[in-house]
Parts: C-alpha cells; sequence; structure tokens
C-alpha cells in the first residue's frame, strides 16, 4: 500500500507542478473578411475598415476605367468612326461569278473595349506616362 500511496502522490505533485505551467483561457477570436485572426476587436474593426476602403479603392478605379471605355467607344459611334487592322484594312470575299467583293476588315467592338482596359490597367496608370512624355518632350527642346 505504501508504494500505492507514494505514487499516487508523486503524481499529484506533478499535476500541480505542469498546472502552474498550463493556463486555459477561453477567448473571443475575431476573424476579419480577409481571415486574420484578432483578440482585440478595435484591432479586428481596424483591420476590416482597412480592407474595405482598399475594396472601395478597387471598385472606383475600375468603375473610372469602364467610364472611359464607354466614353470613348461613344465617341467612335456617334462620329461614325471605325478602327481596322492595319495590316489588312480590306478583306477580299470571292462571289460565285469570280468578281471579287471587298470588305472592311474593322475590328470588333468588344476587341477594342478590352484593349483599352488592358491599356488603362496594366503597368503604371496612363496619366503618369502622359506627364512623363510631356516632362521628356520638354527636356529634349530644352537640353
Amino acid at each position: 500500500m505504501d508504494l500505492m500511496s507514494s505514487s499516487w502522490q508523486k503524481q499529484k505533485s506533478l499535476n500541480k507542478n505542469n498546472d502552474l505551467k498550463i493556463k486555459k483561457e477561453l477567448d473571443t477570436v475575431y476573424i476579419d473578411s480577409g481571415g486574420t485572426k484578432h483578440l482585440d476587436y478595435m484591432k479586428a474593426l481596424c483591420a476590416e475598415a482597412q480592407i474595405e476602403s482598399c475594396r472601395q479603392r478597387k471598385l472606383e478605379k475600375k468603375q473610372r476605367i469602364m467610364n472611359t471605355v464607354e466614353l470613348i467607344m461613344q465617341v467612335l459611334k456617334s462620329e461614325n468612326w471605325g478602327v481596322f487592322y492595319k495590316n489588312l484594312p480590306i478583306q477580299p470575299l470571292e462571289m460565285q461569278d469570280g468578281n471579287a467583293l471587298y470588305k472592311v476588315n474593322q475590328v470588333d467592338e468588344c476587341d477594342i473595349e478590352t484593349a483599352i482596359e488592358q491599356a488603362l490597367t496594366k503597368g503604371k496608370p496612363w496619366k503618369e506616362s502622359l506627364q512623363t512624355d510631356s516632362n521628356q518632350n520638354k527636356n529634349s527642346t530644352t537640353g
């Protein structure tokens, strides 16, 4: 019996020592829409506000680009202008009697819109590139 009680006492003392090292806490974890976990509610709110403002800026930028594309397309339509392929502006069509009928090789509107949108979104913004070009022109005329 003595051996049994001594092992029981050793286990109790080990449990007491380990209980001091291990703490159990229950707390609320806040997760923002980006998936980041926060223990502080205010930090979670700030992080979510930053995510939302970034989302808003991206949507506004996309809307400005789409407005520009729509404006360019409206001008092309209102002036009755078209865009054609430079390398093959006229496409010959064969008729049954052997004569050739020619057709303007016009670029589709959706291709024009896509190209304009890509040009406005890739690399540096077009406003900056225009400013850089105008600065280079000033430097070349003065230098």
